[in-house]
């Protein structure tokens, strides 16, 4: 890559950021929460918003299409999960 890299973070290739995006899809409402939970909470993943903005963008695209038990095993969890 050729271009100045204008950020303090690390780009990760395209192909390897649908891949860790498509695999978050895969996974239980649950598990999504706190993985989002976790990268917000850690300091070198929290800079890069971009990554974070589209975990929460595909979340709320599973909860929408979620089914009501799907959502009631989320909620509980949602309740346990101490956010700080």
């Amino acid at each position: 890559m050729n271009e100045k890299q204008t950020t303090n973070f690390t780009l990760i290739p395209m192909s390897s950021l649908e891949n860790r995006l498509e695999a978050f899809r895969q996974l239980p409402l649950r598990a999504q929460l706190a993985l989002i939970a976790s990268t917000r909470a850690n300091p070198v993943l929290a800079k890069n918003q971009e990554y974070l903005a589209s975990l929460e963008r595909i979340h709320a695209q599973c909860l929408q299409i979620s089914t009501a038990q799907e959502k009631a095993v989320y909620d509980k969890a949602k309740e346990n999960l101490t956010l700080e």
